[in-house]
C-alpha cells in the first residue's frame, strides 16, 4: 500500500512539472498590500542570441523602473523575474509550465524567438496569462486565433519583401541563393525573399536548410560557386551568420554580398565574423535614440544600449512591457481589504484592445490578431566594424525597374 501511495504522489508531482497550472479561482491574482504584482520574462540566454536576449531582459527591466518610480500600478510595485527559454520550443513549453504554476504572475514579456514563442502561447492559452513579444516576428505568432498572444515587433512577410526589393532595386542583383536555418524564423523569412524576388523577375539559383548544430558549412556553401550568386541571403540567426560570413569567402564566394535579417542585427555578429562582416548588409526598422532612456539602461546595467548594441530589441522590450503596463492600469482594482485584483481575463482583453499607444517604436494599436507593431523597415550595412543605416529609396516598393 505504501508503495502504491510513494507511486500516486510521485506521479502528482510530476504532473505539477509539466502541466500548466490554471489561473486562481474565478481567473483573478490577488497581490496583498506590501506584495508585488508579477510579470515574467522569457528570452534567451544561453543559446542562439543570447546577447540579444540578454538585451529584451534588460529593456523591459528599464521600462519597469520608470513604472515603479512614477507609484507602479495604483501604488503597488511590479518586480519581474527572468526566465531562459534558450530559443527552442522545448524550452519554451518547459519555462511557460513553470511560469503558469504560479498563480501570482499576471504577465508575459516574451518570448524572443518565433518558434519558442508559438510554443510557449499553447501554455498560456490554456492558462490564460497575456503575453507580449518584442522580437518574434514569423506570420505563425499570431496567425492561430489565439486570444493571450500579442507582439510589438516587425513582420517576416513585410521584412522579405522589403528585402527583396532592395537587393534587386537597389543593389542591382538578379542571381541570388537563399539559405535558412529550416527554424520557423529563419525559413518563413527565407521563403519571403525567394517568393517576392522571383516575383520581381530574379532568379533564385538554390534555396537551401543549413543544420543550425553544425560548425563548416562549406559543404553547403561549395556548390553554390558555380552558380554565381550575387547575394546570399540568410534567415536566421547570428550564431550561423558569423559561420556562413567567412566560409563564403574560403570557398570563392568572396564577391557574393552577405544579407540577413533582423536575426544577425547585432555587434556579436560583427565581433564573431570578424573582417568577413564588412559589407554585410540587414534589415531592421529605424534605429532611434532616446538618450534618457539609455542612460536609465547605462545606470542599471553599466552598458550603454545604443553604444555597446547588444541589440536591437530593447525598445521593443521597452513597449511590450509598456503595453501590460498600460492594461493593467486600467484592469486592476483595489478591493475592500485594500488588496489589487486583476481580473486575467479583462487584461487579456485590455491588451488585445490597446489603441494608439505612445511607445519608443511608434505608435502601437493592437490588430485583432495581436500584431500592434510598426511595419517599417531600414537598411543596414556593417563599414568599420559598426553597421550603419543605407540610404533607402522611399518609394523602394513601388519603383519600377527596366
Amino acid at each position: 500500500m505504501r508503495k502504491k501511495l510513494l507511486f500516486l504522489i510521485i506521479t502528482a508531482l510530476l504532473l505539477v512539472t509539466v502541466l500548466p497550472v490554471q489561473a486562481q479561482e474565478g481567473g483573478k491574482v490577488v497581490v496583498k498590500p506590501g506584495e508585488k504584482i508579477k510579470i515574467a520574462v522569457a528570452t534567451d540566454l544561453t543559446n542562439a542570441i543570447p546577447e540579444f536576449g540578454l538585451d529584451i531582459a534588460q529593456g523591459a527591466q528599464t521600462a519597469l523602473s520608470f513604472l515603479n518610480e512614477k507609484g507602479g500600478i495604483k501604488g503597488f510595485e511590479v518586480e519581474m523575474f527572468v526566465e531562459d527559454d534558450r530559443c527552442t520550443g522545448d524550452d519554451a513549453t518547459t519555462v511557460a509550465n513553470r511560469i503558469a504554476s504560479d498563480p501570482q504572475v499576471v504577465a508575459v514579456v516574451g518570448h524572443i524567438c518565433s518558434g519558442a514563442t508559438i510554443a510557449a502561447s499553447n501554455v498560456y492559452e490554456e492558462a490564460r496569462i497575456v503575453m507580449v513579444s518584442p522580437s518574434a516576428t514569423a506570420a505563425e505568432v499570431t496567425s492561430r486565433g489565439l486570444t493571450v498572444i500579442n507582439r510589438v515587433a516587425p513582420l517576416d512577410s513585410v521584412q522579405g519583401v522589403f528585402d527583396a526589393h532592395f537587393i534587386y532595386k537597389v543593389l542591382g542583383a538578379r542571381k541570388i541563393a537563399v539559405l535558412h536555418d529550416n527554424d520557423t524564423y529563419g525559413l518563413g523569412l527565407a521563403t519571403a525573399v525567394k517568393d517576392e524576388f522571383e516575383r520581381l523577375g530574379g532568379e533564385v539559383v538554390a534555396f537551401e536548410g543549413i543544420n543550425p548544430e553544425d560548425q563548416d558549412y562549406r559543404p553547403v556553401l561549395t556548390p553554390l560557386v558555380a552558380l554565381e550568386p550575387e547575394v546570399i541571403f540568410f534567415g536566421g540567426y547570428e550564431q550561423q551568420a558569423v559561420l556562413l560570413a567567412p566560409q563564403k569567402n574560403d570557398v570563392g564566394l568572396q564577391d557574393a554580398i552577405f544579407f540577413g535579417p533582423d536575426g544577425i542585427f547585432g555587434q556579436a555578429f560583427i565581433d564573431g565574423a570578424g573582417d568577413a562582416a564588412e559589407g554585410t548588409y540587414a534589415s531592421f526598422p529605424p534605429q532611434l535614440v532616446y538618450e534618457d532612456w539609455d542612460a536609465r539602461y547605462e545606470e542599471l546595467f553599466g552598458i550603454n544600449p545604443t553604444e555597446d548594441f547588444l541589440g536591437p530589441f530593447h525598445y521593443h522590450a521597452a513597449d511590450a512591457a509598456g503595453l501590460i503596463f498600460a492594461a493593467l492600469e486600467k484592469v486592476a482594482e483595489i478591493d475592500a481589504d485594500g488588496n489589487l485584483v486583476v481580473d486575467r481575463e479583462a487584461l487579456i482583453k485590455a491588451v488585445r484592445e490597446t489603441k494608439d499607444y505612445e511607445g519608443l517604436t511608434g505608435t502601437l494599436t493592437c490588430a485583432e490578431n495581436g500584431d500592434c507593431g510598426a511595419t517599417v523597415f531600414n537598411i543596414y550595412v556593417v563599414e568599420d566594424g559598426e553597421f550603419v543605416p543605407v540610404e533607402v529609396p522611399e518609394n523602394l516598393l513601388e519603383m519600377e525597374v527596366e
